[in-house]
């Protein structure tokens, strides 16, 4: 299989980038999300573009992705008030996404099957680190009060996989990969640096190796290749013979290059290149 992974497009993307992407005979498109950046009109903009590929493709939301400014401010500076506050509509404006995005599902703990191959959705609207991201919200919309009862859904889909190879997409990485600032999942807006990945979605990993599920890559996005600061963070991995590609080239579009990540997956191994079209 050939599988394009679109990192977080923050407006980066236009019907030019469906008629590249369509060209390149794929067999299915991932979009780790962030369709938008500060307006939710952008995001269904992106949206609207996204649902008219012909390759089939699936898309998980980010944190930008139904959110409002008072919703992101609140994570950011973690006050439960403000995001109690503004948690108010993010379920109508993840709808609205959704229906903008048309034939094209939304992937949010769910199991899709391509074929042979199962891609399996994480926790959606990820900020990262050590928290459950826009709890109100994740609560209302899918049961979810705590990361112990994220990593248990999770854990759920992988023991519900029994495809040939089982691939997971994420908005943010999982946790355990390293925690140096250029780490693939480290953290570049703190002094003390740190490991920024998901702990949840470390869980459900953990897990399909317990079971000896196919699990044969993890891609997402979230932390952006490029550091604050300057630098270049790691954006490959491979441990215990899964492949982590973070695919967050922010922005996308440079110098009228168009920036993708292709997967080959063959005989249960998969290799990872980007892509400038």
């Amino acid at each position: 299989m050939r599988i394009a992974v679109i990192g977080d497009i923050h407006r980066h993307w236009d019907d030019q980038d469906v008629r590249l992407i369509d060209r390149e005979e794929l067999d299915l498109v991932l979009f780790t999300g962030d369709l938008g950046g500060a307006t939710q009109r952008g995001a269904r903009a992106v949206a609207a573009s996204i649902a008219t590929l012909r390759t089939p493709s699936l898309v998980v939301p980010g944190n930008h992705d139904g959110a409002s400014l008072g919703q992101l401010l609140g994570e950011v500076v973690h006050s439960r008030p403000l995001i109690r506050a503004f948690a108010p509509g993010h379920g109508a404006r993840s709808s609205a996404l959704q229906r903008a995005l048309g034939p094209v599902p939304v992937g949010a703990y769910s199991l899709h099957r391509f074929g042979s191959l199962d891609v399996l959705c994480g926790r959606p609207h990820s900020m990262g680190g050590p928290t459950l991201s826009f709890e109100p919200a994740m609560r209302r919309s899918h049961g979810i009060s705590s990361l112990e009862e994220s990593a248990q859904r999770l854990r759920g889909l992988v023991e519900r996989s029994e495809a040939q190879d089982l691939l997971i997409l994420a908005h943010n990485g999982p946790a355990g990969l390293g925690e140096r600032r250029d780490d693939i999942w480290g953290c570049d807006f703190k002094k003390e640096e740190g490991d920024f990945g998901d702990p949840d979605l470390r869980a459900a990993v953990d897990h399909a190796h317990e079971l000896g599920r196919p699990l044969r890559a993890v891609v997402a996005g979230h932390m952006h290749t490029r550091l604050r600061g300057g630098g270049q963070r790691r954006w490959t991995l491979r441990e215990r013979g899964v492949l982590y590609v973070n695919a967050a080239q922010v922005p996308r579009h440079r110098r009228g290059r168009r920036h993708h990540v292709l997967l080959t997956l063959e005989s249960g191994h998969v290799e990872a290149e980007e892509r400038w079209l």
